[in-house]
């Protein structure tokens, strides 16, 4: 439970700081709305507001960064170049404005005081739980956005969530449907299963030369090799400049002095913990009982302090640390929920501490070790320091170079040797690349296309410099190419033979098994058919079926048992399907319909918060500029 609280309380930490990144507001003076500044591109409008260009290039800037972060950098920067992937992004920001229309017409308004409150409260602004103007005035400078930009930005925010949480709270599922579902969910059914396989028919099928040789003439292209370029490029980015850049030691230590407080490794603490639930809905004879058996644990553990990992393991309900013996790690501050926290930092090293009520219940806390407030030493970080200041240099560096670059790489576009010298680089070679299918860099298309047109491979030129990603230009020419041919009959000839000849078994496979369901369906005994153990299956436990089978079995009307059903075989072939038994599920406890209950209104909630999203769609003038889908060049 406390491993579930510690991650309550770091997602909502990350839900607000991205609440911060990515909705912006002020805090001094409530400011009507000011539209896009005078020249601001305007990407789409919505009703009678827009959309601006600077926005939309937000947007996509952070879903690339939600990609890096996903994929750990191992991604394509060009990716956010596709028309579909930006539509997607433009879309979003669409069904927002849609969404404050929709909040609007149903009268939900943001007050002043209340959009102040909002402000005043957000612990990210705040030191020892009182708003300090400073820390949000940092932010602020930081977002590089006006103060009458974020205030707006934050009051539909606010309206949009009022009026999500009212739909979230119109879903309605009636307890029948509940149990009805339930009920479906969780019956599971006694099967057993028999693959007829396309290797039990391969004997009977005769291929003729003549058939290899239509199917090669009818599917050239499944044979064609594509066009191939073995190329010479360099890499103009700021990784790679980054060592060539010299840091004076005086440097380092300036900036480990202004910014030592990012070095600092605040106290924590380790505690373990035996918890007894008592919910603040908790009847008042249930927290009595929890109270006085969380009691009972403390004086059990302070007579014999040795027996407290024992204990925990015994009867602490927290699922998560009970089978550790309550041991909870190392946290800091802010990690734990606020009772807890508070007990366990006031403590000393060694003490055993009372029942402490948090809204989890009873917690009988042991803190078991103390890690003091700790600075790293310049020493330490002298390398991180050097390394930030490297690349702060060479990203000056790069936007020197990058025009050079690109002109000596056109200017002398017979050799990269001048591109490579202006920018002190290393001239690199590549493997074969098949045109559409390339390994970093030549994964960007634009790139792709440059390095496959005429001008490289006929005139031998250097490509353009292209960006395949934020402050990366690579620059190529053709060392050799090959044209695209297809490969000879004699060279595919067996593999033609075994695909037609496992294609044409799988047919005779799928005729053999649907006659041998037909006669089963009919009340006959299939011989042939060795029906292995029955083996207990359900859509939750699927026993190691494919979905296919999986959903053939559990749709089966199981009235009259033995039931069969048939499916094709994923691998080929075909598999018949037997159902023996149904096992209905149990009756579910209350808790359990209630958590169904809860996700079914959330779905129904969800459909009606899609339907009032077409409904504003419906009523409102959208439109979007034309070439708003295409990259905008940096000028």
């Amino acid at each position: 439970m406390l491993e579930t609280i510690r991650t309550m309380t770091r997602t909502w930490v990350a839900k607000v700081i991205l609440a911060l990144i990515t909705i912006p507001f002020a805090l001094w003076g409530i400011e009507s709305y000011v539209q896009a500044p005078a020249g601001l591109d305007t990407v789409a409008t919505v009703g009678k507001e827009k959309i601006p260009s600077q926005e939309f290039n937000e947007a996509v800037r952070r879903q690339l960064d939600q990609f890096k972060t996903q994929f750990c950098n191992n991604i394509d920067a060009s990716i956010m170049d596709n028309p579909e992937m930006r539509k997607s992004i433009l879309d979003q920001l669409i069904d927002q404005r849609l969404f404050t229309v929709a909040a609007q017409s149903a009268g939900v308004k943001v007050t002043d005081a209340g959009l102040r409150d909002r402000i005043a409260n957000e612990p990210t602004f705040q030191e020892n739980g009182a708003f300090t103007p400073a820390r949000y005035e940092t932010f602020l400078k930081a977002s590089g956005q006006t103060a009458q930009m974020f205030e707006n930005q934050l009051r539909k925010d606010m309206e949009r969530s009022q009026f999500a949480n009212s739909i979230g709270n119109t879903g309605f599922t009636a307890k029948s449907s509940v149990n009805a579902f339930l009920m479906a969910a969780e019956q599971s059914r006694e099967v057993a299963m028999v693959n007829i396989t396309p290797d039990q028919f391969t004997a009977q099928v005769k291929i003729t030369p003549e058939q290899v040789k239509a199917y090669y003439d009818a599917n050239t292209k499944e044979f064609t090799v594509p066009e191939q370029v073995k190329p010479e490029y360099i890499e103009l980015s700021i990784d790679a400049l980054a060592p060539a850049m010299q840091v004076p030691a005086e440097e380092v230590k300036k900036f480990y002095e202004v910014n030592s407080a990012t070095y600092v490794v605040k106290e924590q603490r380790k505690a373990s913990h035996i918890l007894i639930n008592a919910a603040p809905t908790a009847s008042d004879a249930d927290k009595k009982a929890a109270k006085a058996k969380a009691d009972d644990l403390y004086q059990q553990a302070k007579a014999n302090p040795k027996i407290f990992a024992e204990l925990a393991k015994k009867h602490s309900q927290d699922p998560g640390s009970g089978a550790q013996g309550g041991d909870l790690g190392f946290f800091g501050r802010g990690a734990m929920v606020k009772p807890f926290d508070e007990a366990v930092f006031a403590a000393k090293k060694g003490d055993l501490l009372p029942p402490v009520l948090s809204d989890f219940g009873y917690h009988v806390i042991l803190v078991t070790d103390i890690r003091p407030e700790s600075g790293k030493s310049l020493a330490d970080v002298t390398p991180e320091i050097e390394g930030q200041l490297k690349k702060q240099r060479a990203q000056a560096k790069f936007a020197e170079l990058a025009e050079k670059f690109t002109n000596a790489a056109f200017e002398q576009s017979s050799s990269l040797k001048a591109a490579a010298e202006v920018a002190g680089l290393t001239i690199k070679q590549g493997p074969w690349i098949s045109k559409g299918q390339g390994l970093p860099p030549f994964n960007n298309p634009k790139l792709m296309q440059a390095l496959f047109s005429d001008e490289v491979i006929k005139s031998k030129r250097n490509s353009e410099a292209v960006e395949v990603a934020a402050n990366t230009l690579v620059v190529a020419r053709a060392l050799e190419s090959k044209p695209s041919s297809v490969r000879p009959f004699a060279e595919v000839e067996k593999s033609i033979n075994a695909k037609l000849t496992r294609d044409e078994a799988g047919k005779l496979a799928k005729k053999d098994g649907e006659a041998k369901l037909a006669q089963l369906k009919a009340g006959k005994t299939v011989a042939e058919l060795k029906w292995p153990a029955l083996l207990a299956v359900s859509r939750s436990n699927p026993g190691g079926l494919p979905p296919p089978v999986l959903d053939a079995a559990m749709k089966l009307d199981a009235k009259t048992l033995p039931a069969y059903s048939g499916s094709d075989n994923p691998g080929g072939g075909y598999t018949i399907v037997q159902v023996a038994k149904v096992i209905d599920a149990s009756p579910a406890d209350q808790a359990k319909l209630n958590t169904v209950k809860t996700r079914l209104n959330q779905a129904v909630s969800q459909q009606e918060f899609l339907s009032l999203l077409a409904v504003a769609r419906a009523k409102t003038d959208v439109s979007i500029a034309k070439d708003a889908l295409e990259k905008k060049t940096d000028k």
